[in-house]
């Protein structure tokens, strides 16, 4: 395993001495983000596994969002247990996406106040996505409605608390919510994105395994996605995840991280001591052909 943490300050990814990294992820500055142009591109065609852009978000905006993010305990009626989710993913919603569209038009709302005081999320994150974007548009994808999905949730994980293994394509193939926006991108181009608010002691982990997408089937193309009941050769796929190398990462409070989440099986490990991991985030593809950039969650 290749484990990777911030060293210095605080602004890089090391890799263990004498350990090969599993997947190739591309470390620089914000102020260097036009150097790459076309990362998305990139990420998606497997020139790169991923792009780490340090200082995103500075440190000042990273701790007041997080500083307003008080709660303790779930949201009622929330379908994530005992872990804190602000926003309502896609992967959960129904088809008809009546809830989910009323939820997400709360859930930017909040987003603006929390961010009240420095720059909008939104308006950040769109500048961020559009300097990688090879000079494609980047938009959040409208209902047939013409409303609008939400562009992030934020998760909050105390100790003891991870998530799951899991590959952004399950929702996308395995899921009912994600019938209409299946119908606007492209599938094969499937990321996941996301900013690190605050990060506990220990624990907390990106955790990237050697499986890919394409050894796994998917059965159960309405529930399989949430239920995790994807397998790899007719075996369920916790039963053969031993056999598979991993590495890990951390990324630093205020580095946006863009990944091949749709292709990666991938979890955040369990945060092990005090402190807790928050995070906001979500997932960027191309529209059908490539003509624009779709972010969601």
């Amino acid at each position: 395993m290749t484990l990777a943490q911030p060293i210095g300050s605080g602004n890089t990814l090391q890799p263990l001495p004498h350990a090969q990294p599993l997947y190739r992820f591309e470390e620089l500055d914000v102020a260097d983000i036009g150097k790459r142009p076309d990362g998305l591109v990139d990420i998606c065609d497997g020139r790169t596994e991923g792009l780490v852009i340090h200082n995103a978000f500075t440190r000042e905006e990273v701790e007041r969002i997080a500083g307003r993010l008080t709660r303790r305990g779930p949201l009622p009626g929330s379908p994530f247990g005992d872990v804190l989710i602000y926003g309502p993913p896609l992967y959960v919603a129904a088809s008809d996406l009546v809830r989910y569209r009323r939820e997400a038009s709360e859930f930017r709302g909040f987003c603006a106040d929390l961010c009240e005081g420095g720059r909008d999320f939104e308006t950040r994150i769109v500048e961020l996505l559009g300097a990688m974007a090879g000079g494609r548009t980047v938009e959040l994808p409208c209902a047939p409605d013409g409303q609008p999905y939400t562009p992030a949730t934020i998760r909050v994980l105390e100790v003891g608390q991870g998530t799951g293994w899991h590959f952004e394509n399950q929702f996308l193939h395995a899921t009912s919510g994600y019938r209409h926006l299946s119908t606007l991108i492209n599938h094969s181009d499937h990321l996941a994105y996301f900013v690190v608010l605050e990060a506990p002691k220990a624990g907390g982990e990106l955790v990237l395994y050697g499986m890919k997408w394409h050894e796994t089937e998917w059965l159960d193309t309405e529930t399989g996605g949430t239920k995790r009941t994807g397998t790899v050769e007719g075996r369920p796929i916790g039963e053969v995840l031993g056999r598979y190398a991993k590495m890990s990462m951390i990324p630093p409070p205020g580095s946006l991280v863009v990944f091949d989440g749709g292709n990666i099986l991938h979890q955040v490990a369990p945060v092990a001591d005090s402190g807790r991991r928050v995070s906001i985030g979500g997932f960027v593809a191309f529209s059908k052909e490539r003509q624009h950039v779709y972010y969601w969650s």
